[in-house]
Order: C-alpha cells, then structure tokens, then sequence
C-alpha cells in the first residue's frame, strides 16, 4: 500500500468515530457547554444553553449547566444576567456549593456586602472549610471593621490557600490595622516570598513607618517603585515620608516632580511649603499653603492641615 492509500485508509477508518463525536456533542448538551467554556467561546455556551436545552436537562447536569451559564454571562460582561442565573439556580439547587459561592462572590465584587454575607454563611454552614467563602467574608469584615472576626476567616482560608500571595498581603493589611505590626510584617514578607509585588513592598513599607522605622520604610517603598516605575504616587508618597526623616532636599525633589506633572497637587505643595518654611523662606511657604488650603474636594485632609499653618503664620506676623 502506498502512502497515499494509506492515507486515505486512515480518513475512511476516522469517519465513524468523528460522526460518533459530533453526535455524543448533540446528545449531550452539557458536554459541549463544557467544551466551549473550556476553551473560552463563553457566547457559544450561552447560546448552546438556550431555555429549550435547559428543560431537558435535570438533577447534577441542569446544575452545571447554571453554573456554565452564569461564569458565561460574567465573562462576558453581562453581570445582571449571571446574577439572574444564580439566583434562579440557587433557589432550584439551595445546596449546590459552586452556585452558592458563584452568587457569594458576584454579589460580593459588586459591593452588595449586605446581600453577599449571608450567602457565604450558608456556604460555610454546608462546608466549614470553603475557602472561598472564608475569604469572602474576611473582606467584608475589614470593609465593615469588623477586624478580629476578619482575620479569624483569613486564617481559615489561608489554611487551604496558602500559596496565594495577595491574600497573605490582605492579611497583612487587616493585622496592620490591627496594630499588630509584628503578624503584618510576617504576612507580608510571606506574600513578598511567594511573588514580589509592588502592593507587596507597600504593605511591608506602611508597618515599617508605623514601627518607627522610617529610613527602612523607604528602601521598601523604593523597592516597589522599582517594580512599577511609572507610579507618580509612590514618588510624592515617597516625599512625604522623606520629609518626615528631615530629609529636605529628597523631599523637595520629590514634590518639584509631582509639581511638574501637576501644579496644583496638593501633597506635594504642602511639602513644598514645609521646606520652604525650613529654610527661612516663609513668603514661599504661605503661597503653597494658600493653593493646598483651596484644594479640600481633592484633598481634605491636607487643605485642612494647610489652612490651619497658614493662619498660624498669619498670626504670627501680626
């Protein structure tokens, strides 16, 4: 036989079981969902998954087939449908894991905390070491301020996901406000050992300050620059803690570079203006703190603290 007949054999010999394929596809709707979510043609699920497939499935299959449905609608873009899908499903199938936690985290992304709380409970209430829903809930804590029973779900998700290196950093966050400054270096160091980041550096750099470790605070802070260089708040954040070191000429670099790209920055005039003051330089100083003291829609907090040194010095020119 030559290579051509060969070929030809081998395509004969392939054509039943390609028709037999394409017809287990047709025969089993879920299957081809599967397929198509799988190699991301998420409108070809939804299409596939039409109100007519849908009724003729039941049990295990219509649950997946909700669960395809809905992470396609998301992928998509079209959030209000998915969460129809969940809703629907969750209702149909109030034990089902994997429909519970898809609405649990849509709802939560969507900052519907008081709608996606008792969404997770009833998650953990069937399986108590759903990560997923731990972390879920540790961040709607911390949103709400709730930071003990925050960091007591963390720990339980990071039983089970451990390897994730940004919830390490969220729980280094939650201790920090915590003050317990001690677990949120270790967390963050943790995060920063499984996978440098820039908000790695950030939250290693906020406890160093916060100990009273300025100097190293900013190697750390430059650390996360060098990672994302083009992050003109790092450089004025930088500043600013400069300033705090009584490192005057750093300071005023850093504000002079943020001043270029925006004159009326309010940080960076504030800092402008402290050095200006250090140096004897007081009619300089006022003229910054005039502009930063307007900004309070942008910066509240600095035009309040610029306001309140500018009529101090008014005072004392009087």
């Amino acid at each position: 036989m030559n290579a051509a007949a060969g070929l030809l054999a081998l395509l004969l010999a392939a054509q039943p079981a390609a028709a037999a394929f394409i017809s287990s596809l047709a025969a089993d709707p879920l299957r081809k969902a599967s397929q198509s979510f799988q190699g991301g043609h998420y409108r070809q699920v939804i299409a596939d998954l039409s109100p007519e497939t849908m009724q003729k499935l039941g049990g295990e299959k219509l649950a997946q087939a909700y669960l395809y449905l809905g992470r396609s609608f998301e992928r998509v873009g079209r959030l209000d449908l998915a969460l129809g899908v969940y809703q629907v499903s969750t209702r149909m199938f109030p034990k089902d894991i994997n429909l519970l936690t898809q609405l649990g985290l849509l709802l939560h992304h969507a900052g519907l905390e008081e709608q996606a709380q008792p969404v997770f409970d009833d998650v953990l209430a069937i399986h108590p070491n759903n990560a997923v829903a731990h972390q879920g809930l540790a961040e709607i804590d911390a949103s709400l301020g709730l930071l003990d029973a925050s960091v007591g779900h963390y720990q339980k998700a990071l039983q089970i996901l451990g390897g994730k290196p940004g919830l390490w950093r969220d729980y280094g966050q939650v201790l920090y406000r915590k003050r317990d400054f001690a677990g949120a270096e270790a967390a963050a160091r943790k995060s920063l050992a499984l996978a440098p980041s820039a908000s790695g550096f950030i939250t290693l750099a906020m406890v160093q300050r916060a100990e009273g470790r300025g100097g190293d605070a900013v190697k750390t802070l430059d650390s996360a620059m060098s990672l994302e260089p083009g992050r003109s708040d790092l450089r004025l954040l930088r500043a600013a803690w400069q300033l705090e070191l009584g490192r005057w000429p750093e300071a005023l670099a850093g504000a002079q570079a943020a001043l270029a790209q925006d004159p009326r920055e309010p940080l960076a005039l504030w800092i402008r203006a402290r050095v200006a003051l250090k140096r004897g330089d007081e009619k300089a100083a006022r003229a910054d703190l005039a502009l930063a003291a307007q900004c309070e829609r942008r910066s509240p907090f600095v035009a309040h603290a610029s306001a309140a040194l500018l009529k101090e010095l008014r005072k004392g020119r009087r």
